[in-house]
């Protein structure tokens, strides 16, 4: 019986170890497909945009990390997720959608990025990537929830203000973005919620306070503010 066990044991043995050699060797490669992976199955593949991502894997790689940092903005935002969601869903269309070839998108994933990469935690943060120098996404002050103070004004037109950021809370104001055209009031003090108080009052004091904000412009009494119904995107300047 022990020359009938020893007889089936070596083809065993060998069968064990050449199966546990191409687990080994396929293991790097089955690695390195999972880290060039789309943020979407590549079987599923319909549009060009999507036959584009998965026929470059540094692309493919990019649409991955951008997933990772959307994901990331979107989870520290709190209200303002909503106009991320927006903003995300414009940037598809109007940027990436464009492009007539992979070296255009590359440039558009790069940067956006560039954009979302200060609203990320620790975990999502890349480290191996060099990102362009952008206008980089700070907070997005969410609209008003009160309808009433706050009702909505779909034909608001854009506003766009470049300027510092002036905590002027204590005063009764709100933040402000001072200007070489003066100061426009970003949010005012009875709309604040409790996350963008916090955050806007940090970015107020960075050394680096130079701000880029959009949104929609309201007036009253001959001044211009911010729509407080609307999403207001906050940018730092490079």
């Amino acid at each position: 019986m022990r020359r009938t066990s020893a007889a089936f044991s070596a083809p065993l043995a060998l069968l064990l170890y050449s199966f546990l050699l191409a687990l080994a060797c396929s293991a790097p490669a089955a690695a390195a497909s999972f880290a060039a992976a789309a943020s979407f199955p590549c079987e599923k593949a319909q549009s060009r945009i999507e036959k584009a991502i998965c026929a470059d894997a540094e692309l493919s790689q990019l649409d991955e990390y951008l997933a990772r940092y959307y994901g990331g903005a979107r989870a520290g935002l709190g209200a303002g997720a909503a106009c991320l969601a927006a903003d995300q869903r414009s940037w598809l269309s109007k940027t990436r959608n464009t492009c007539a070839d992979a070296a255009c998108m590359k440039k558009a994933y790069l940067e956006r990025l560039g954009e979302l990469h200060p609203l990320q935690p620790g975990v999502t943060s890349l480290r191996n990537l060099e990102l362009p120098r952008v206008p980089a996404l700070v907070w997005i002050i969410p609209p008003a929830q009160d309808n009433v103070a706050a009702p909505p004004k779909p034909n608001a037109p854009p506003l766009e203000v470049r300027g510092e950021l002036f905590d002027d809370v204590a005063q009764g104001d709100g933040f402000l973005l001072r200007g070489a055209q003066g100061s426009t009031l970003l949010v005012m003090v009875m709309f604040i919620d409790d996350a963008t108080a916090s955050r806007l009052s940090v970015l107020a004091k960075m050394p680096n306070n130079s701000y880029f904000a959009r949104g929609q412009a309201a007036t009253s009494g001959g001044k211009i503010y911010y729509e407080p119904s609307r999403c207001v995107f906050l940018y730092r300047l490079p």
